[in-house]
């Protein structure tokens, strides 16, 4: 095989990375076997990014990073070009990943790359991995004012619209996030207006899977039903478990808003046995949930629970996987900060240079009271300023041994807004983040110093009595109850009321503090299943 066999089989490959991944990793494979040591150094390196990057969109992580990284050591010395594209590979994998600290290093590293290559489309490609992670991060305003600026340069460039069509593609869904649904739309409906012009059903495929959130928003429930279907039905076929996912997941949302649970509860099944083969764990949260929400509907609470607790675990981890990396990132930095500053404080002593040698000092202890205080906000909710799931979970795994061990009372609370999806989608997403602030500040007025107030998640709180069983608990929680009732919620909007369910459990027999939340977690659905704005517990039953 030449050398123009083997760029053709890399170039298909690229093509397909997203809408058919398994056919892409095949064409990349066939471009590796065909390698030579006479064949050209960048197609060596080509090869391994493209079989690479397919392995990540098809779920295989670490075949796709040794892929990736062995690619970056086969770059030419000199070709800035092909050494943006591969660390853009690298960010991008990592970014699928789920590690972004890593992926915006390397997405950094391209751009540096790109602008040294003097390529205007390639510094464009950079600014849109970077503008991906500034997304995933929960910054979408930023991440949408960088696709812009990449839309412009692309445009001005010409060259491939399935530039055009991933960018235009992610505008959608950062204006999706941000509750813009008619711009979503628009943009979803000109990608797909390009994909059309090229001729590439996979990518109108997936694009039809994101226009379903937008259309279902706005109304249009059908036309929404329409595209997830057809999305479906052509993704599967590609192995893009990814993408096909992701479209069941939505699509089993729409029909349970739809009214037809059996349908949903199928797809959304289907959804989680694809999860587990590619490790799509974001989407098994959301199926997880969903089916939650189907069987309590239903009245069928011993499986709403199982996955209720399911998708709570899998929230978990995804935190607790967050907060650790951030935090060994931010320990191995300061480690090396600390290296660098004491080679330069030996450098100093030599020349005697005091007031320098001070203002070291200085920065080192700077940089270790950072350092605690960047550790206390993995334990912190940035919104509320309550504690988070992850002090919650140590803190309370304590308080549940000690209270074990010497017979102790100890109670659970877990409180949930009512009707808060309502606020957000009625009223606005600032108007949501002021009623949990609030929220959040009478639950931690109103509680005794000893009680642990935590937020969970969402729109969720969680706080632990210590020494207090459930009828003295559920005492103070109708109080909390009230409280927030009795706030003056007009001052926030005109429109607003705001109510609280709330769940109790004392279950000290149950092996540990997880099932003892579950249990709370169980009264929480009688609460709400009662009629809401009211404290359940087993006493009550």
């Amino acid at each position: 095989m030449n050398t123009d066999d083997i760029t053709r089989l890399i170039d298909q490959a690229a093509t397909r990375f997203i809408t058919a991944p398994a056919e892409a990793i095949a064409l990349g494979e066939q471009a590796i076997a065909a390698l030579t040591p006479d064949t050209p150094a960048p197609l060596h390196a080509r090869a391994h990014w493209a079989r690479g990057l397919a392995r990540h969109h098809a779920g295989q992580h670490a075949d796709g990073l040794a892929d990736l990284n062995q690619a970056l050591t086969l770059v030419p010395h000199g070709d800035e070009a092909l050494r943006s594209q591969v660390l853009r590979g690298l960010s991008a994998g990592c970014e699928l990943l789920g590690s972004l600290d890593d992926a915006l290093a390397w997405g950094t590293q391209a751009l540096e790359a790109a602008h040294r290559s003097g390529d205007a489309v390639l510094v464009a490609d950079a600014l849109m991995s970077i503008g991906v992670i500034t997304s995933r991060c929960g910054d979408a305003a930023a991440g949408l004012q960088h696709y812009r600026e990449v839309l412009a340069l692309f445009e001005a460039a010409g060259g491939d619209p399935r530039r055009r069509i991933r960018v235009l593609n992610n505008m959608g869904i950062n204006c999706k996030n941000l509750g813009r649904h008619e711009e979503s739309l628009a943009h979803y409906e000109r990608a797909i207006e390009l994909a059309n012009e090229i001729g590439d059903p996979g990518m109108r495929a997936v694009l039809q899977s994101n226009l379903g959130e937008p259309l279902w928003q706005l109304g249009r429930l059908a036309e929404a039903r329409q595209a997830l279907d057809t999305s479906i039905a052509q993704l599967a076929p590609g192995g893009y478990t990814g993408g096909e996912t992701h479209a069941r997941v939505t699509l089993g949302r729409l029909l349970l808003a739809m009214g037809e649970p059996a349908a949903a509860q199928t797809e959304l099944e289907h959804a989680l046995r694809l999860s587990e083969s590619s490790d799509g764990r974001n989407y098994a949260a959301r199926a997880h949930q969903t089916l939650a929400e189907l069987h309590k509907a239903a009245g069928r609470f011993e499986p709403a629970l199982h996955h209720h607790e399911a998708f709570r675990a899998a929230e978990r981890s995804q935190f607790n996987e967050e907060s650790d990396r951030k935090l060994r990132a931010l320990r191995v930095q300061f480690e090396v900060d600390q290296a660098r500053h004491e080679a330069e404080l030996q450098r100093l002593r030599h020349v005697e240079l005091a007031n320098a040698h001070a203002a070291l000092l200085a920065a080192d202890e700077e940089k270790t009271r950072l350092l605690e205080r960047l550790e206390a906000q993995t334990r912190t909710d940035a919104l509320t300023g309550l504690a988070n799931r992850r002090e919650l979970d140590e803190r309370l795994a304590d308080e549940f041994a000690r209270a074990q061990r010497h017979g102790k009372p100890l109670s659970v609370a877990m409180c949930d807004l009512d009707h808060f999806k309502r606020i957000n989608d009625r009223l606005g997403h600032a108007t949501g983040d002021e009623v949990l602030r609030r929220v959040g500040r009478v639950l931690r007025e109103r509680c005794r110093s000893t009680d642990l107030v935590a937020r969970y998640g969402g729109e969720e709180f969680c706080i632990a009595f210590l020494e207090s069983d459930a009828a003295l608990a559920a005492r103070a929680c109708d109080e909390l109850r009230m409280a927030i009732a009795a706030q003056d919620w007009h001052a926030v909007h005109p429109e607003l009321q705001v109510t609280l369910s709330i769940g109790v459990s004392d279950d000290l027999s149950l092996l540990n503090h997880e099932q003892m939340l579950a249990d709370a977690d169980m009264h929480l659905y009688r609460a709400k299943h009662d009629g809401k704005n009211r404290v359940r517990w087993r006493a009550s039953l």
